[in-house]
């Protein structure tokens, strides 16, 4: 099992593709912590201060409403665990659509090259190749989430320590942060690996999982939003937006709400959990039963 393993891996440390996504890892990653370190010294600051700069109009033409609101944004953002999360977690937006991609691109390269027949001829026992190949989906999305989580520490670490709060690296929520964002990595590469199973082209597999991923978060989130304010004025209509994958995503590794009314961290875990099982036994049942000539 080793040995399929290790040439599993091999086949994706040969490619450009691993290296690349590693490189743009990293380098956005660290733009992204810079970008949230300077974010959040506005909310470092007393409230007085953070309203002055955060509003364009005097505050006396502000409602007691506005001003309260503002005042519960400012309570939730200021949480020295909450900034330290958000900076340790910097760069997730691109790194689990890099972590689905990677993971298409594992499974239709074989397609593409017809290399998958060869493999299963040495190796008959379908089931031995695709654990080894979820195996090295698993390494790959780990590893990209260790890029990033190590750019984000020494980012994180040397802002929070600058500001004299600490690292907070001893903080359960900090920590459950990057565990869970970990997952997140993990699963993503999972579906991946699933939907490249389930469409051979890679241009169409790879396009479905851009699209998955920020179409479907940006375009139906509005649609949920558009709906509450419009039709449904319900608050599980928002919560209802926990079944799509992004905003899964963001809800399972976001301390706190990440929106007004948002279901809690669990459940962004539960439903991104499931898409990822159901995403990993399709395409194992696929690669078992279908002919890949």
């Amino acid at each position: 099992m080793m040995g399929l393993f290790n040439s599993e891996l091999l086949k994706l440390r040969t490619t450009r593709t691993w290296w690349i996504a590693g490189a743009g890892m990293a380098g956005a990653t660290l733009l992204m912590a810079l970008w949230n370190s300077w974010q959040a010294t506005a909310f470092m600051q007393p409230f007085e201060d953070y309203l002055a700069g955060a509003i364009l109009t005097p505050r006396q033409d502000l409602s007691a409403e506005q001003i309260a609101s503002m005042h519960r944004l400012w309570e939730t953002q200021s949480d020295v665990g909450h900034i330290a999360a958000n900076i340790y977690t910097s760069g997730q937006a691109l790194g689990l659509l890099l972590a689905g991609v990677l993971a298409v691109l594992l499974v239709t390269d074989e397609y593409q090259h017809r290399t998958l027949t060869a493999t299963f001829l040495a190796t008959p026992r379908r089931d031995r190749v695709i654990a080894a190949k979820l195996a090295v989906v698993v390494t790959a999305s780990a590893g990209l989430w260790l890029v990033s989580t190590i750019v984000d520490l020494v980012v994180g670490a040397v802002f929070l320590t600058f500001r004299d709060t600490g690292a907070q690296l001893g903080n359960p929520d900090v920590v459950t942060a990057v565990l869970l964002n970990l997952a997140a990595y993990v699963v993503w590469g999972v579906f991946g690996f699933g939907l490249g199973v389930l469409i051979r082209s890679q241009v169409i597999a790879t396009v479905t999982a851009t699209a998955l991923y920020f179409l479907t978060s940006v375009v139906v989130a509005f649609g949920f939003q558009a709906i509450h304010e419009l039709v449904i004025e319900e608050d599980w209509v928002l919560k209802a937006q926990v079944i799509i994958p992004g905003v899964a995503s963001q809800i399972m590794t976001t301390p706190g709400e990440l929106f007004a009314g948002a279901p809690a961290q669990w459940t962004g875990a539960a439903v991104l959990v499931a898409y990822g099982l159901s995403a990993g036994l399709v395409g194992t049942v696929l690669l078992r039963r279908r002919d890949v000539v």
